[in-house]
């Protein structure tokens, strides 16, 4: 029973092994750390994007809040129609200036007479 355990044979493929393991490792290290990279960068974007939508959110909010082109037309017709309004009411205005000038008129022929009556 003196035989020995001979791992002589498995030193060899134990090294290799060895070799192969850290290459890959290495390899690997080399491929993760650009991925660790963009890992970073990707969360800086995401961050941007979601600033990017609170305002894009806001935006369209205060854009629902904006009267439709239906409303400005209305507005519109509703604004000439006023216009249509203020003509004939300057109109009629005219007219009562013009009757307030003879009612003056009148009136003032009156004060005159009743003062000459006064004074006789």
């Amino acid at each position: 029973m003196t035989d020995v355990l001979n791992i002589s044979p498995f030193v060899g493929w134990v090294v290799a092994l060895n070799a192969l393991l850290t290459f890959a490792l290495a390899i690997w290290n080399l491929m993760a750390s650009g991925s660790r990279a963009n890992t970073k960068r990707l969360d800086g974007h995401d961050d941007q994007l979601q600033q990017h939508e609170s305002r894009i959110s806001a935006v369209e909010q205060g854009q629902e809040s904006l009267p439709s082109l239906q409303n400005i037309h209305s507005l519109e017709l509703a604004i000439v129609r006023l216009e249509g309004e203020i003509k004939s009411v300057s109109q009629v205005m005219a007219g009562n200036v013009a009757i307030m000038e003879r009612l003056e008129a009148v009136v003032a022929r009156h004060d005159a007479h009743l003062l000459e009556a006064g004074k006789r």
